[in-house]
């Protein structure tokens, strides 16, 4: 019985914040986070600005795109920027499991290309992911070469903050 009114609960609190939503011009969401099979504990209610997150993922991209190719910002860049999916592919492919081993491996192909965003054109969540649709100028630092591209670059939230995948 207790489960029903739990259910019914969340499901009048998800109309509601969905009619919220649509009379307000900020775009606040919910996420209920449930982590007990029978919906009886541990249950999490987060609300979130779509438009704080937006502007989060894309200032986080920014930044990863605007650091020179040096020592320091390699240890940045694996301890800030990269996702736990692109660091396991690290580890398995190139047997780097830290920061150390990443920035003695010299890994100056992964910083062949200097990125600058131009344009955005549009920025979509779903899920824990962003989708951030963008013209861009890409210098190769190996050519010696500058191209403009119209990219769509994906970001994953993990641990408080935007990374790349």
């Amino acid at each position: 019985m207790f489960k029903y009114i739990l259910l019914i609960s969340f499901t009048i609190l998800f109309f509601i914040s969905c009619n919220n939503q649509n009379n307000t011009d900020n775009k606040k969401r919910i996420e209920i986070i449930l982590t007990d099979e029978d919906y009886r504990e541990n249950v999490e209610v987060k609300e979130y600005d779509e438009d704080k997150l937006k502007k989060l993922a894309l200032s986080s991209l920014k930044e990863f795109y605007s650091m020179p190719y040096n020592q320091d910002t390699v240890r940045i860049a694996y301890e800030k920027f990269y996702s736990s999916d692109y660091k396991e592919i690290l580890k398995k492919s190139r047997n780097i499991k830290n920061a150390d081993e990443y920035v003695q491996s010299d890994p100056s192909l992964d910083f062949e290309f200097e990125t600058k965003i131009e344009k955005v054109y549009d920025i979509k969540l779903e899920g824990k992911k962003a989708y951030i649709d963008a013209d861009s100028s890409v210098y190769d630092r190996v050519e010696d070469t500058t191209s403009k591209a119209r990219q769509t670059f994906v970001m994953s939230y993990e641990n408080d903050r935007w990374v790349i995948l």
